[in-house]
């Protein structure tokens, strides 16, 4: 499974009882086999411009999320474990404790859809609830 993809990224956050969702096209590899594999792509989005995301599946239910560039950060989402973590931000830098609600892996050669849903805190200070779904789709030959 190698190659590049057309990305299509769905993201919900509920955060201090405020929603925001976000959807984004862009383009990226998939490198791997169906329970092990790797999403690489650029930040569109005006605030990470200069970001790069990997997103890395084991067994398809692991997925580790590192961003480096301008913001960086490195989060660990698995069912039911709770990891923390240093997080980069705008604003400064601290430790984010990430507890895994879901994963659901369904990608091959030809594309599929990695969904995951954590929630997040600060110190065991209860601090939101984020979704993300990545639809992938092998790009149109002409």
């Amino acid at each position: 499974m190698d190659g590049k993809f057309l990305l299509d990224l769905f993201s919900r956050q509920c955060i201090g009882g405020e929603t925001e969702e976000i959807r984004l096209s862009t383009t990226g590899t998939l490198t791997g086999t169906p329970q092990d594999y790797e999403i690489r792509y650029r930040e569109e989005d005006d605030a990470l411009h200069r970001t790069e995301s990997v997103l890395h599946v084991e067994r398809g239910a692991c997925v580790t999320v590192q961003r480096t560039g301008d913001l960086s950060s490195h989060i660990v989402i698995e069912r039911n474990v709770r990891h923390v973590s240093q997080y980069v931000t705008p604003y400064g830098t601290f430790m984010l404790g990430v507890c895994g609600l879901q994963v659901s892996s369904d990608v091959d050669e030809n594309g599929g859809t990695l969904a995951f849903q954590y929630c997040t805190d600060i110190d065991l200070v209860p601090l939101g609830e984020i979704e993300l779904q990545i639809v992938l789709k092998k790009p149109s030959e002409e």
